[in-house]
């Protein structure tokens, strides 16, 4: 019941103030859908499981002008057959920044679309399900063909059962041309002990790095796109109980997609060392990569099909394929996004919800100040 009450408050919280008295506001309603039915039960690297679930988020935000906000809102998770009314909760706020080649967060905000650069290797798909939300600070500078990120993402406040942990990442991305690019993608994930900290814990680090170069082609008569780039993966791992007993995992990457219409594929190869030495310690609490990486090579392929797109609503349904510890493993998945959002340039006169209640061709006479 109290689960009920507080998200009340927090919805009247967010949702009367800016109707009340914002001149200028913003708002978004956002259904995300999720069900991932992973076959690995003969792995010895992860588990076997069937993620599912559905997320509502509400957003509402004050408009300074064009660029800057202030946004708020919650976002809820029911997970399918559950038996909780609510199995997650979080709270958004931030300042948001943007224009056309700027995008800057500042609070807590959605995670969906900011990292789309960075592949399974540092973030396995249950991230994306469970994880969220960011928390801490977002910057990119550029646009299409050329960009910068930065970031912060403060995952864990220490406590007496909590660990401190948070990540510092950062990636860029350059065309040279119509056909060549080079990309970027690097975090650094900084686990540390509770307060205070208990016998025998210790402080350990995750680096991870990868460069590639490729070439790319879409041709709006043909295909929508075709892209290969080859690279290197490189990490940084260390327990510092241990500090001269540090691991620097190396390896080669590459990725081949395809996209044609509403049909597409997706290759991804890693051929190098076994990465995640200190996974028994810590688990997916340090490590947020898929765990195939801890036998070293791994293959992944993804089929899908995007059998809805367009501006409000996005739906995909894949089929994917890894190939690890010698075996292959298959992996069904079924998405789907849905929002509608209010944002009327500042141009065009915006109206109060007084307004609304009393047009204006019937407050002729009433003594109402707005």
């Amino acid at each position: 019941m109290k689960t009920k009450l507080s998200i009340v408050t927090v919805w009247f919280f967010l949702f009367f103030p800016t109707l009340l008295f914002s001149q200028e506001f913003k708002w978004e309603t956002k259904l995300d859908f999720f069900f991932d039915n992973t076959e690995f039960a003969k792995s010895k690297l992860t588990h076997d499981q069937t993620m599912a679930g559905v997320r509502l988020t509400q957003e509402v935000g004050w408009m300074f002008d064009e660029k800057n906000y202030i946004m708020g809102g919650v976002d809820a998770l029911k997970s399918l057959g559950g038996d909780d009314f609510i199995n997650d909760f979080n709270i958004l706020a931030y300042y948001q920044l943007k224009d056309e080649n700027t995008l800057l967060k500042v609070g807590a905000f959605q995670r969906s679309n900011l990292l789309d650069d960075y592949s399974t290797l540092f973030f396995q798909d249950s991230v994306a399900f469970y994880k969220p939300t960011m928390e801490g600070i977002y910057f990119q500078k550029g646009d299409n063909r050329q960009f910068v990120k930065l970031w912060l993402d403060w995952t864990g406040l220490q406590s007496i059962d909590v660990r401190e942990s948070f990540f510092l990442g950062a990636s860029a991305y350059k065309e040279f041309g119509k056909y060549i690019f080079a990309d970027f993608q690097s975090y650094v994930f900084h686990y540390a002990t509770t307060r205070p900290s208990q016998p025998n814990m210790s402080v350990a680090d995750n680096l991870l790095g990868q460069l590639s170069v490729g070439v790319q082609y879409s041709n709006k008569k043909g295909l929508d796109k075709l892209q290969l780039s080859a690279g290197v993966l490189a990490g940084y791992e260390r327990d510092r109980r241990a500090m001269d007993d540090y691991k620097t995992p190396l390896g080669m990457v590459a990725s081949g997609d395809v996209e044609y219409k509403a049909f597409g594929m997706e290759n991804l190869l890693y051929l190098g060392q076994k990465r995640m030495s200190y996974y028994e310690d810590f688990g997916n609490q340090m490590y947020w990569g898929t765990p195939f990486l801890k036998g070293g090579n791994y293959f992944q392929n993804k089929l899908y099909w995007n059998f809805i797109d367009n501006q409000n609503v996005k739906g995909q349904l894949a089929a994917k394929t890894h190939v690890a510890e010698g075996k292959v493993y298959f992996e069904q998945m079924l998405t789907l996004t849905a929002k509608i959002n209010n944002y009327t340039p500042k141009t065009k006169r915006r109206e109060s919800i007084w307004e609304w209640v009393f047009p204006r061709e019937e407050r002729k006479g009433r003594r109402i100040e707005l």
